[in-house]
Parts: C-alpha cells; structure tokens; sequence
C-alpha cells in the first residue's frame, strides 16, 4: 500500500501556530542535528524539518519544548535573524 504524500498548507497553521524563524540557526549554533534536536525536545526529527522549512508552524507546547532542549527563552525562537535579511532599495 502506498503512502499518501500531502502538502502542509500554512493556511490552515497560520492562525493556530507560530513560525519560527531563528530555528535553524539556534539549532546549528548548538551544534545539534535535526534528529538530536528532537529527541531531546521530545519531538520527531521530521517536525524539526517542517518547522526550519517553514512548512508548517509550532504550537505554544512545541515551542516551549524546543526553547528548552535549545536552552533559550522563546523569544528567541520567533526573532528573525537581521544579519540574514537583505535591503532592496
């Protein structure tokens, strides 16, 4: 039987999660891969994936989740990373 493959429309997450943005980087500067970062938080490695990808958002239990295994405040988590954001004038 094969698996049905099905897109995650941020239209549906939108109003009930929150992107986050600064993932990635947090992640990376940790020096954690997807796979660690899950575990530690208690979450599958393929969550950590759609959430940097910013294919779906977090929900407030997940982020708190991820602040911890991270070992930073939530604000972090949503804070865009300005040194990666680019001025088109």
């Amino acid at each position: 039987m094969a698996q049905a493959k099905h897109k995650e429309d941020p239209a549906k997450w939108s109003n009930r999660s929150t992107p986050l943005p600064n993932l990635r980087t947090l992640r990376r500067s940790s020096g954690l891969s997807q796979r660690e970062l899950g575990s530690r938080a208690g979450i599958s490695s393929g969550t950590v994936y759609r959430l940097e990808n910013g294919l779906r958002g977090a929900y407030p239990k997940t982020m708190k989740k991820l602040a911890s295994a991270l070992g930073t405040p939530l604000e972090d988590l949503v804070r865009e990373d300005r040194r990666r954001k680019i001025s088109v004038e």
